[in-house]
């Protein structure tokens, strides 16, 4: 038991470092490989770039060290998410260390394999997004904090640091790395008079010192070099992103119970036992803070994304290790009853819905379900039942021996596994790579690359080559937009019925559900090819005579 156990935890930690070349999804996955790029070729470290634009919505830490990455290992998907998977073993580490002198005498493993192993953290270590990286440093910020003020005699190291791991936070992901931590602060002091003898720790001149060296210097660069910076980034970016639905981003205020059950896990269950638990405790005589303290850290993450005007899914992954450590102290217990049910009735329902994707990559229930529910290829089917088998197991054995999290964690990690290898099998479903690679192969100098009613964010990676010109699409570009310099660089459909461009072959990407109205824009003797790659369409049109080609 003892060598599955170690297994265990080392294909835990070693899952973020698996399968990191495959080819770069649309969109975040692609577009924060692609500015990173730019910051290389061009030598600016300063000022990111997408297409050719100016891109200043986020904080550049994660371009910096993206970029580090390719200068170190040349420009590969690999590169790209390798700092991806050290932030994740970063965030293990960091709970693992938390743990270890937070719950003494517990299994210091379970609070690290139960992280890792949730699915939206095995998704989002290979997947980019900024948002790992606000989880790390976040989460180091507040083991730093807690020690601080649990352990006054280690203040003044542990308070300078919280603030160092803030700033870290604040150049990822912008104003939340430091709402967040103050807030959740300042409710702790309030609430457990326990932790009231180490605050001013956290308050020396020195922390705050170092917050701004770290925070500081980019913002005040940008500004002089793009003045209204600030007021983008922080009114537009923050506020304006917060209260309003300009960036067209709603759903609900209980979209996140669906993103937890789901993106929890296999650990769904056991972290709402150990967030009942930990209402339990502090509720006590004892005032008992220590689960308290975390809890209060998920559930202000939640809350806050909640009442949002704008969300995403991957928006409460710093919620994330708080509730892993919390889970791993209710699976070292005997859970209680309601919590074996419902990790029995997840289980049940996977198992179901493994059913049914098998029967789909069969083709027998094809007919019955809408066209957009329907895998864009069946041979998927066998894969992603296969997933869901794995999970679904995991937790019919976890309710059978609700004291460990082996089997769990060994479902979830094959669940990965059969997941990323049938997505293989759907590349150019989720992937520009093969339409850029394309059109790097087929276009000369001098040719151009637009694209129609979208914009691939991984087609400059792998053409080699900007887009030109955007055609209804402007997406999160609106600071680029209003650059009268950048006039030319957006369309309409005037833009496509003046092609052909003499002496110029234009390249152009677009959805295959747009197809048909497209071939209206474009006399059929200048198209010279028109092939699907999964989703999308690529048109070649241009005043040679038509090579063949066709849907």
């Amino acid at each position: 038991m003892k060598t599955i156990r170690a297994l265990t935890i080392a294909a835990a930690l070693a899952a973020p470092l698996c399968w990191l070349s495959h080819p770069l999804w649309e969109v975040d996955d692609a577009r924060y490989a692609q500015i990173p790029r730019t910051m290389l070729s061009t030598g600016d470290w300063a000022t990111p770039r997408l297409n050719g634009f100016d891109y200043v919505e986020k904080p550049p830490l994660w371009y910096w060290l993206a970029a580090a990455s390719y200068k170190a290992f040349g420009v590969t998907e690999g590169a790209a998410r390798l700092p991806l998977a050290l932030l994740s073993l970063l965030t293990a580490a960091g709970i693992w260390w938390l743990g270890s002198w937070l719950f003494p005498g517990s299994d210091q493993a379970a609070g690290p394999v139960v992280f890792s192993t949730s699915l939206m953290v095995l998704v989002l270590s290979h997947l980019i997004t900024l948002d790992m990286a606000l989880t790390a440093f976040l989460l180091w910020c507040t083991a730093m904090i807690l020690r601080a003020l649990a352990r006054p005699e280690d203040a003044a190291w542990a308070g300078p640091l919280a603030w160092v791991f803030a700033g870290l936070a604040f150049l990822s992901k912008g104003l939340v790395a430091l709402l967040f931590p103050v807030a959740w602060s300042v409710a702790l002091v309030a609430l457990f008079p326990a932790l009231r003898r180490g605050w001013r720790g956290l308050l020396g001149p020195a922390g705050p010192l170092l917050f701004v060296v770290i925070a500081a210097p980019w913002f005040a660069a940008m500004e002089d070099r793009h003045p209204g910076f600030l007021r983008f980034f922080f009114v537009e970016q923050h506020f304006q992103r917060f209260l309003t639905p300009k960036y067209n981003r709603p759903a609900p205020w209980y979209f996140y119970a669906g993103v937890l059950t789901a993106g929890l896990l296999p650990w769904t269950s056991a972290a709402l036992a150990g967030l009942a638990r930990a209402w339990r405790d502090a509720r006590a005589p004892a005032r008992e803070w220590r689960g308290a303290a975390l809890a209060l850290w998920a559930v202000g993450v939640i809350a806050f994304f909640s009442v949002s005007r704008s969300k995403l899914a991957t928006y409460i992954l710093p919620a994330f290790p708080h509730l892993g450590l919390l889970a791993a102290r209710a699976l070292q217990e005997h859970p209680p009853r309601w919590s074996r049910r419902l990790a029995a009735a997840l289980g049940a329902v996977l198992l179901a819905g493994a059913c049914a994707a098998w029967l789909a990559g069969w083709g027998a229930a094809a007919a019955l379900l809408p066209a957009k529910a329907r895998l864009p290829d069946p041979a998927l089917g066998p894969w992603a039942g296969g997933a869901s088998a794995a999970l679904g197991l995991g937790l019919l054995w976890w309710r059978r021996r609700p004291a460990g999290w082996i089997g769990p964690a060994l479902g979830s990690l094959a669940a990965c596994g059969l997941a990323f290898t049938g997505m293989a099998r759907v590349e150019t479903f989720v992937s520009a790579k093969a339409l850029g690679l394309s059109i790097a192969a087929r276009a000369r100098p001098g040719d151009l690359v637009y694209s129609y009613g979208t914009f691939l964010h991984g087609l400059p990676f792998y053409a080699g080559r900007r887009v030109d010109r955007m055609v209804y699409w402007v997406g999160e570009l609106h600071y680029a937009l209003r650059d009268p310099a950048n006039e030319d660089r957006f369309g309409d459909d005037n833009t496509i019925r003046s092609l052909p461009l003499r002496g110029r072959t234009v390249f152009v990407a677009l959805r295959r559900s747009e197809a048909a109205y497209f071939r209206t824009l474009v006399r059929p003797e200048h198209l010279v090819s028109y092939e699907p790659f999964g989703r999308w369409m690529l048109a070649e049109v241009s005043h040679s005579p038509p090579r063949g080609g066709g849907e």
